[in-house]
């Protein structure tokens, strides 16, 4: 069962989703040279960034099983997208931690995603992750009906990026279709951009 998520449960949340995008295409071409434990790590920070700022301006959401949190989505509503700039410092500061060459990547991956961004109002899943541990038991596709419910009521389309062709996969049972895709230069690696339409459109 979905659940919303708390301020106490914050950093558990984002020790998940560390685990769960570790090894990531994009995250192992920004963070090229770490360890996976390491990996691990700088992405746990950055997601409490986003997990924080997701509760103040969006919708953060779990699936927990015996009390432990094993699935998480964090959604922004329509026209939260360009972000505010506080949520930009956050970020930014959650990287401090990461060696200045990983900055340089992030920025030039993040000018990349901000480039293809729609522009329509719409409801932007911005990070949806399963612990390693759990994948493959549906907590993902658990996530996106809810969201698919909340996006059909208001009528409005829903965008997201993925860098993993099994994600890809997952997201067009959803009503999802590539927008576009791009193999992001010097970082080497395949970034999907989807979008789900509006009832009726």
């Amino acid at each position: 069962m979905t659940e919303l998520l708390g301020h106490a449960d914050v950093r558990e949340a984002a020790s998940v989703l560390g685990r769960a995008f570790r090894d990531n295409p994009g995250i192992a071409a920004v963070l090229k040279g770490e360890s996976p434990e390491r990996r691990e790590r700088l992405v746990g920070n950055a997601m409490v960034a986003l997990a924080r700022a997701t509760l103040q301006i969006g919708q953060a959401s779990v699936i927990k099983q015996e009390g432990q949190i094993v699935a998480v989505s964090l959604v922004l509503p329509p026209r939260a997208y360009p972000l505010p700039l506080w949520i930009d410092a956050l970020v930014l500061w959650s990287l401090l931690r990461s060696p200045p060459k990983h900055w340089v990547r992030f920025a030039r991956l993040d000018a990349r995603m901000r480039k293809r961004h729609v522009r329509e109002p719409h409801f932007y899943l911005w990070v949806l992750g399963v612990d390693p541990e759990h994948q493959g038991r549906g907590h993902g596709s658990a996530l996106l009906r809810m969201l698919d419910a909340q996006a059909d009521a208001a009528a409005t389309p829903c965008y997201l990026e993925t860098d993993k062709p099994s994600s890809v996969r997952l997201y067009q049972r959803h009503g999802y279709d590539v927008r576009s895709e791009e193999r992001v230069p010097v970082l080497d690696f395949q970034f999907w951009f989807m979008l789900r339409p509006k009832p009726g459109a």
